[in-house]
């Protein structure tokens, strides 16, 4: 079965209907016409210099849940506009030195909101993951024991 689609060549609108009484009809002139730059609310603008809602000052903490791990993690306003850094890089920076390259810093008691100096360790990322993945293979071995036992 063909389809005869030749009211769709050059026609805006559906075959049999016409434009309703309010559409925007050729020939007409918009009424903001040449009045670039308008202002309609002057009370609702923002001023110039203002800030906005949600602007927070330097040294503001944070807290922020990581989509992919769903973890908490603290971030410290550093600079303006916005440059945030995690809260426990800040700390260990602040202690000991800048962090090189290919290292970054761990949670010795794994819990990602204590950032006591005490807590935080520098280590390679090769070595980071090996903790992490014997400490993950412990937690499965203890979800296996449990469910044993049960």
């Amino acid at each position: 079965m063909e389809r005869d689609n030749s009211y769709l060549i050059d026609n805006q609108h559906a075959k049999g209907n016409q434009p309703n009484k309010t559409s925007f009809k050729k020939g007409n002139i918009p009424w903001n016409k040449d009045k670039k730059g308008i202002h309609l609310s002057l009370n609702s603008e923002f001023k110039k210099g203002q800030t906005g809602i949600h602007w927070v000052p330097i040294g503001t903490i944070s807290i922020r849940i990581e989509n992919r791990t769903k973890k908490s993690r603290q971030w410290i306003k550093v600079a303006e506009p916005n440059i945030w850094v995690e809260y426990a890089k800040f700390i260990w920076i602040k202690y000991n030195g800048n962090i090189p390259k290919g290292y970054l810093i761990h949670h010795i008691d794994y819990n990602s909101l204590n950032d006591s100096i005490d807590n935080l360790a520098m280590l390679t990322r090769k070595a980071h993951f090996e903790i992490h993945k014997i400490s993950e293979l412990g937690r499965k071995a203890i979800k296996i024991k449990k469910t044993i036992v049960k």
